[in-house]
C-alpha cells in the first residue's frame, strides 16, 4: 500500500536549477522527516540528466542511510524514448541502480510512455524484458509514467496486465488532458494504482502567477493557499492512490513537508465538490487563456511523414508560454528527443489543421529555441 503523499527526488525542475538553493543536509532532513510521518514511497527520478549525477545522488543516498531504505518503496525511471531494443533499457536500469548504490529496486517505471513509444516497446516485447528483471529480482514491480489520451491504457493494459501503478501528470490544469481524469477509467478497470505527479506543475502554479489568474483566485469560493488548493483537488479523487511531491519544487524544508501533510489529513476522499470544481475549471480557463495556441491535440496533423509529434511540441510551447519560464519544456524537449526529427518543410500539418494553425512555423520556431546546441 502506497502512502497517500509520497516523494520524487532528482526530478526535472531539480536538475534545472541551482542544487545550492536548498543544502543537501536539509534535503536529506526533509527525506527522512516525511519517512518517519508515514511516506513510504520515493521516485528517484532522473539523476542521469544531472551534469555530475554521482554528486546529485548523494543526499539521496545519504537520506536512505541508517536504516531508512528498509522503510520505503524505491522507484526508478527508465526513459522510454526512441528505445529501440531490451538492452538499452537494461543498461539504463543498471546504471541507476549503480549510481544510488542498489543491487534491486521496487519498482521499475517506463518513463514517457505515449502511443508512439508504445508500439515501438511492443515491438522489442517490453512484456518479456518486464518479466525478465522481476525473474531476475532485479525490480519487484513494474509502473509506467504515461502523457497520452487516455484510451491508449486499454492496449497497454491489454499487452501487460500486471502494471503496479499508472503514473500521470494530474493537476488543475490537467484534468482532461493527458490522460486527465479520463484515465481513471482504465486504471479502475485494470486494478493499477494511480500516482499524481506535478501537482504543482513543478511549482508553477505556486509563484509568479498570471494577473489574470490572481483574479480568478481572488474571487474564489473556495478560500485556500495555491498549495493547499493543488494537493487537495488531487487527493479529493478517491482513485487517485498517492500523490507525489517533489523535493525541489514542493517540499525542499522540513516545514514545506509539514503543510503538506497536514493538507492531506484535511482532505476527505471522493471526487472534489461542486465549489472546488468550479474554481479549479476558472483557474484553468484563466490559465489556458495566456497560451499562444489553440491546440486541442486532435492529432489531424499526424502522422507525420518523419514521426514529428507537432501537437506535443504545440504542447511544450503553450506550457512555456502559460508560466512565462521556457526552461521546462526546453529541457522535455530534449528528454523526448524531438531535435532528432528535421521537419521536411512539406506543408501537410497545416492543411489538415481544423484550426488552421501555423504547425510548420510553430515546430520550427520550438526547434530553434528548445533544440540543445
Amino acid at each position: 500500500m502506497i502512502s497517500e503523499l509520497s516523494l520524487g527526488v532528482l526530478c526535472r525542475e531539480e536538475a534545472i536549477a541551482a542544487p545550492e538553493r536548498t543544502s543537501s543536509e536539509k534535503r536529506t532532513g526533509t527525506i527522512r522527516y516525511m519517512i518517519d510521518q508515514g511516506v513510504n514511497f520515493i521516485n528517484l527520478g532522473h539523476p542521469l540528466l544531472f551534469k555530475n549525477p554521482e554528486t546529485a545522488c548523494e543526499y539521496v543516498k545519504n537520506a536512505l542511510d541508517g536504516g531508512y531504505r528498509e522503510k520505503v518503496k524505491l522507484a526508478i525511471n527508465v526513459p522510454t524514448h526512441r528505445v529501440s531494443s531490451q538492452q538499452e533499457l537494461s543498461n539504463s536500469l543498471a546504471a541507476q541502480l549503480e549510481l544510488f548504490g542498489l543491487d534491486s529496486v521496487d519498482f521499475c517505471v517506463l518513463d514517457g510512455v505515449n502511443r508512439f513509444n508504445w508500439a515501438a516497446l511492443k515491438s522489442i516485447g517490453i512484456s518479456a524484458w518486464v518479466e525478465s528483471i522481476s525473474a531476475s529480482r532485479i525490480s519487484s514491480h513494474a509502473g509506467i509514467a504515461f502523457h497520452d489520451d487516455p484510451h491508449y491504457l486499454k492496449d497497454i493494459n491489454g499487452t501487460y496486465p500486471h502494471w503496479a501503478f499508472v503514473q500521470m501528470e494530474l493537476s488543475l490544469l490537467d484534468y482532461k488532458h493527458h490522460p486527465g481524469a479520463g484515465g481513471f477509467k482504465f486504471t479502475q478497470e485494470y486494478n493499477n494504482g494511480v500516482i499524481a505527479a506535478g501537482i504543482t506543475k513543478s511549482g508553477r502554479l505556486l509563484k509568479n502567477i498570471p494577473e489574470n489568474v490572481e483574479d480568478v483566485l481572488e474571487n474564489a469560493q473556495v478560500k485556500q493557499s495555491p498549495e493547499e488548493r493543488c494537493v487537495k483537488w488531487v487527493l479529493a479523487f478517491e482513485e487517485v492512490s498517492s500523490a507525489q511531491l517533489s523535493i525541489e519544487s514542493e517540499c525542499p524544508t522540513t516545514k514545506h513537508a509539514q503543510r503538506y501533510l497536514r493538507y492531506a489529513e484535511d482532505v476527505t476522499p471522493g471526487e472534489p465538490d461542486v465549489w472546488e470544481s468550479l474554481d479549479a475549471a476558472r483557474i484553468r480557463d484563466a490559465y489556458y487563456a495566456n497560451r499562444d495556441y489553440l491546440c486541442t491535440s486532435c492529432y489531424c496533423c499526424m502522422p507525420c511523414a518523419v514521426g514529428i509529434d507537432a501537437p506535443r511540441i504545440i504542447e511544450l510551447v503553450n506550457d512555456g508560454k502559460m508560466f512565462s519560464n521556457s526552461a521546462i519544456p526546453k529541457l522535455q524537449y530534449s528528454i523526448e528527443r524531438h531535435q532528432d526529427i528535421e521537419c521536411l518543410q512539406c506543408g501537410l500539418c497545416n492543411k489538415h489543421c481544423p484550426k488552421r494553425l501555423p504547425i510548420q512555423k510553430i515546430v520550427l520556431d520550438a526547434s530553434c529555441a528548445y533544440a540543445q546546441k
